[in-house]
């Protein structure tokens, strides 16, 4: 939004994400003869110099707070119409800037532009263990959300978190009794910021289908032991089958193994009494 100071300047306040870039400006009318243009923070009620351009005859100064040094340039390098530009802007540049032209010889004017930074998510957890339906709504931001629930009036818990970013986070979360009047109906998390309301639902369960969670459970698990006791006495009666098909052969006959490679040489197997095996006649190999 452009604003007019009645004869002199104009600002336009800025909102950007956290983490974005952002630039601020300040466009003095008409032709009078300046000096310089500076940029103050406010700071607590204080104003804190970030910023100057300066024009002489051959040369033209720039100063940026050190804070800034590696953060901020000058992307217009008139004097009556003088912006700065911000990179990687945090929660703290959240405030308002003051331009100031140096007018000789009347004297300084200002004017303020202010700058929102702005960050939000938000998620919706739940689980049902026990009888209880547990719902936990989480919104993080700047400025602070706020969180409600809509569907019940069973108790709620409530906590603030404020991050190291300078973004909050507001946790709440819900437990319901399965057996209570609020049981399957509509249950939602609304989160608001910034004028903007956003809805978070429960998924709507019908009465009577928490209770047979349990229970699908304990089947799924019987079918699944069930099919391993099954494998297992396959494989067994498999086993058993194959050793059935070995031939009793007397090992007081004589067995040759021969071999068609280069320094093989038929080798006897004798033996005494009998012994099952698959082994029968002469292989080679």
């Amino acid at each position: 939004m452009l604003c007019w100071v009645q004869g002199a300047i104009v600002t336009e306040d800025k909102e950007v994400k956290l983490g974005g870039n952002v630039t601020l400006r300040c466009i003095l009318t008409g032709s009078p003869e300046l000096v310089q243009a500076s940029w103050q923070k406010q700071i607590n009620g204080s104003s804190v110099n970030i910023a100057a351009l300066s024009k002489n005859n051959t040369h033209t100064n720039d100063y940026i707070a050190e804070e800034y040094k590696h953060r901020l340039t000058f992307t217009s390098s008139a004097l009556n119409d003088t912006a700065i530009t911000i990179w990687n802007v945090s929660i703290s540049e959240s405030s308002c800037y003051e331009c100031i032209f140096n007018i000789f010889p009347s004297g300084p004017i200002s004017n303020k532009s202010c700058l929102l930074v702005y960050d939000f998510h938000a998620f919706l957890y739940h689980h049902i263990s026990d009888g209880l339906l547990n719902a936990t709504c989480t919104a993080t931001g700047f400025p602070l959300p706020t969180i409600f629930w809509v569907g019940s009036s069973d108790e709620k818990n409530e906590w603030k978190i404020v991050n190291s970013n300078g973004t909050v986070s507001i946790i709440s979360n819900i437990l319901i009794k399965t057996s209570s009047s609020h049981y399957g109906q509509e249950l939602i998390c609304k989160v608001r910021h910034r004028g903007q309301e956003i809805d978070y639902q429960v998924p709507r369960i019908e009465e009577g289908h928490w209770n047979l969670i349990p229970v699908l459970l304990t089947i799924l698990s019987l079918i699944f032991v069930v099919l391993i006791i099954s494998v297992v006495c396959w494989k067994l009666r498999k086993k058993h089958k194959a050793l059935k098909a070995c031939p009793l052969i007397p090992l007081d006959s004589t067995i040759y193994l021969t071999s068609s490679k280069p320094g093989w040489h038929g080798v006897r197997l004798p033996a005494n009494g009998w012994q099952k095996t698959g082994v029968q006649g002469i292989f080679s190999f």
